[in-house]
């Protein structure tokens, strides 16, 4: 009497392995979509938010008679100050890329995937203040937003 297994039995096997094989990569794959979509949104944040310390930590250095908030489209503003180090400092959106100019013909991007960047500037309160926008969006696996505002109090005079 020969000792094995049957056709039958060895079909059988074979497509309970395969239905627990298909589980565990689907459950991997999700999981490894998850893990780049947070990933990918962490990075957005960062960017967005090192961006906006930069900036508001330079203009806090800035006198309210020295802020100018140019409209550029409904989406974009530039604005330019001047700090006691720095005269004519400059930051405005560039395609998606948010970038700092000084001096005049000097730009070197701040943050990317910046889709909008606007400045309110509220120059009857005391001390002036000066409210900073921005929106980030990436696409990745669907699209990532990231909403960001700081308020700024700028110097006197």
């Amino acid at each position: 009497m020969k000792k094995g297994f049957t056709l039958p039995e060895l079909m059988i096997t074979i497509a309970i392995f395969s239905v627990i094989a298909i589980g565990i990569y689907n459950t991997l794959g999700g999981g490894s979509r998850s893990y780049y979509m947070e990933v990918t949104h962490l990075e957005l944040q960062q960017q967005a938010r090192n961006a906006l310390n930069r900036m508001v930590h330079e203009m806090r250095e800035a006198s309210r008679a020295s802020v100018t908030v140019t409209v550029l489209s409904a989406t974009s503003d530039r604005i330019v100050f001047n700090t006691p180090s720095s005269l004519g400092v400059q930051y405005y959106l560039s395609g998606n890329n948010l970038v700092r100019e000084f001096p005049t013909g000097t730009i070197k991007p701040v943050a990317s995937n910046i889709a909008y960047l606007k400045f309110t500037p509220t120059p009857s309160t005391n001390p002036a203040t000066l409210k900073i926008d921005t929106h980030s969006d990436k696409t990745f696996l669907g699209t990532m937003s990231f909403h960001l505002t700081e308020t700024v109090k700028l110097r006197n005079g």
